[in-house]
């Protein structure tokens, strides 16, 4: 499964460019599989969050949905508790997933992301 994984630095009250921007998989094929893994640096709080919006083709599959903060000694990937959605693409014809992340907090994070795209 072909991995494209990043460590983003986002300042205070920014949003991230599109994750896969500028990759081989800015646009993936119908019926390609995409797991979207991501962990924070730090715990958000109820008033203040770093959060993930992934859509395709303007279906939306998160909204502003709460990143989990890394823990230390669990390991980061795909299939564990950082995996944020696992869908497959329905579009007759080329699919754009985009995938961004907002800090809603005071101070600069680092989000881990990985995006499995499979066959």
């Amino acid at each position: 499964m072909p991995l494209v994984k990043k460590r983003l630095s986002i300042a205070a009250g920014a949003t991230s460019e599109q994750d896969l921007s500028g990759t081989t998989y800015e646009y993936v094929d119908p019926g390609t599989r995409i797991v979207v893994a991501a962990a924070v640096d730090t715990v958000g709080s109820a008033t203040a969050d770093t959060t993930m919006d992934f859509n395709v083709n303007n279906a939306e599959f998160s909204k502003n949905a709460s990143v989990s903060a890394l823990v230390t000694g669990e390991p980061f990937g795909w299939n564990g508790n950082y995996a944020m959605n696992d869908m497959v693409t329905t579009g007759q014809v080329r699919n754009r997933p985009v995938i961004t992340f907002t800090n809603g907090t005071a101070a600069t994070r680092t989000v881990d992301v990985a995006v499995f795209i499979g066959g």
